[in-house]
Parts: structure tokens; sequence; C-alpha cells
């Protein structure tokens, strides 16, 4: 079954490929090499690259036996060698892949480029750009953003590599500098959408959160002062007036390009809040069913959870209540 999805694998990329001279002998290698008999396979290869200077299934078969065999100076040898004959990095890069994947030694492919990065310094940019795709296939956090950030050295206005590390931050729980990433590209273009979901369900999460502590705290007061009820207004309209106006801004220019069932949640929410009353019938009307413990869509790549801490989204009607303190 191996055999198979290597030659899957490797038809795809080796299909431009001419024939190679000395078949029986090539045959004979990609035995030893299935064999994982790496010293004979190498040896047959060295012989093959004479003949075949620019086949690159050659360049790639040599790089993995060299690798199994744990020799960086000879994985180089043959990295160097591929490129004074003239050989893609690129169609290296992608048959190593391509043959690790197959094997499930993908280390290999890593430890390779990293070599290379290390051996040949001016290829980083180059080097980089293919880690970041490796490192985004596994989802490796920590190592996209160690990788971003060394992109952004060379390119430090590139949204692309500014939403790959925020989303790579917020993988780890690292809200705040996600939020820089993306405050980055907004400061960039206003009209990223990317941008204006991030931020915004980042200030409406983030009033959402300080709301609940502060109710949680006032419901603690046995028999609580008029000074602390004065305290505790004054808190709540500071949180309603920073971060969800702040988020009200963002999600609103989200809203005009396109809406989402999920987008209108969260800015009815948001103007019930502020009592709002006129914007939030507007969503009312349009939208019939309002979930009380709304999923709002972090597009396109997550999801924040809201559980509304002061009970459900308040309704319009209940808008004007009493005053709270005992």
């Amino acid at each position: 079954m191996r055999k198979i999805i290597i030659i899957l694998f490797l038809s795809v990329v080796y299909s431009l490929q001419g024939a190679i001279i000395n078949e029986k002998l090539y045959r004979k290698a990609e035995t030893h090499f299935e064999n994982r008999e790496w010293s004979e396979a190498l040896s047959m290869y060295n012989i093959l690259l004479i003949e075949n200077p620019k086949e690159v299934k050659l360049y790639v078969s040599s790089v993995v036996a060299a690798s199994y065999k744990e020799a960086p100076q000879s994985v180089m040898h043959y990295v160097e060698l591929s490129e004074r004959n003239g050989v893609s990095l690129d169609s290296l890069f992608i048959g190593v892949n391509a043959l690790t994947m197959a094997h499930r030694k993908s280390k290999i492919y890593e430890n390779m480029l990293l070599l290379i990065k290390k051996e040949q310094p001016w290829l980083k940019k180059l080097i980089n750009t293919y880690l970041l795709r490796f490192y985004r296939f596994r989802n490796d956090a920590p190592r996209i953003v160690e990788i971003s950030d060394e992109l952004l050295e060379m390119f430090p206005d590139d949204e692309r590599l500014l939403k790959l590390k925020g989303d790579a931050l917020l993988e780890q729980g690292e809200e705040l500098q996600s939020f820089d990433c993306y405050k980055r590209i907004y400061q960039k273009d206003s009209t990223n959408r990317d941008a204006l979901i991030f931020l915004g369900n980042f200030m409406y999460n983030r009033g959402i959160e300080q709301l609940k502590e502060l109710e949680m705290h006032y419901d603690s007061l046995m028999s609580p002062t008029r000074m602390q009820y004065a305290s505790y207004e004054w808190e709540k309209n500071r949180i309603l007036d920073t971060d969800f106006r702040e988020a009200a801004s963002y999600l609103e220019k989200a809203d005009k390009q396109y809406t989402t069932p999920y987008l209108r949640k969260t800015l009815y929410s948001i103007y019930t809040r502020l009592a709002e009353i006129g914007k939030a019938e507007m969503i009312l009307n349009e939208s019939k069913e309002i979930s009380l413990n709304a999923k709002v869509w972090i597009e396109p790549f997550s999801f924040f959870s809201i559980n509304c801490p002061l009970g459900s989204i308040p309704s319009i009607e209940a808008l004007n209540i009493s005053s709270p303190y005992k």
C-alpha cells in the first residue's frame, strides 16, 4: 500500500521529467531504497546523477536516503549539487515533501529546510515561505508565529502575514497580541473584512466579560450604598461607551459589506445594551429569531461563544428599568 501511495505522490512531481539513462540501475537503486538499504541506494544514485544531472527524482531520493542515514552534510551535498546543475529548488522541495509525506516522515522535510536555511542564509525568504506552508499544514501555531515574525521583518506591512500570525496567536490563547495584529491590518486597510469582524467581536466579548465581572461584584454587596451604586453605573456606562461602541463601529462596517445572521445577532445585542432602540428594532424586524446564547462568527477561522453575563440579551421593552441599588 505504501508503494502505491509513493507512486501516486511522485507521479505528479515527476510527470514532466524525461526517461532516466540506465533504467536497470535506477530500478536497483529504487529497490534498495524501498528496502531501506540507504547506503546501497545512495551509491547507485551517485552513479545515476553523473549520467542524469538534471533528474529531480534522483536528488529527491538521495536527499531522503541521506536524511534517513542522519547525515546532514550528505543532504547538503545533494542540495548543492542540484543547484549547480540547474535543478529548481521548488521542484526539489515539492518532491521531498511528497516523498516524506508518503513515508509519514515529514520531519525529514522540515529538517532539510531548516538545514538549508542555516547553511545558505541568502535563501532565508524562500525557505521561510516553504516552512510557513509546512507549519500551516501541521497547524503548528508557535512555529507559524516564529516564521511569520521573521518574514514580517522583511515585509512589515504584509496583511497576509499579519493575519497568519494573528490567527496563530489566537490559537495559542494570546488574544491581546492577536488583536494587535488585526489592528495593524485595519490601520492599513479600514475595509478589511477579516479585521473588522475580528476587532468587532474582540471588543464585544471584552465588554461582555467586563460587564459580567462588574455585575458579580455589585451583586456580592450586601447593602450597596448610593455611592456604590453610582460607581457601578459609572463603570457600566464607561464599558458601554468604549468597548461596545467600538465593537459597533467595526461590525457596522462589516455589515455594510455583507451581513450574516451571526453578525446581526451581535449588533442586536450591542444596540439593546446601548439603548439604541431604533437600530435594534430594525434588526429585530429583519430577523425573527434572535438566539440568547449566540455563537458569533469570527470569519473565516474561529468562533467565540457568547454567554450573556447579565442573563439573556435584553429585550427593547426591558431597557427602561428602575434603579437596582438596594
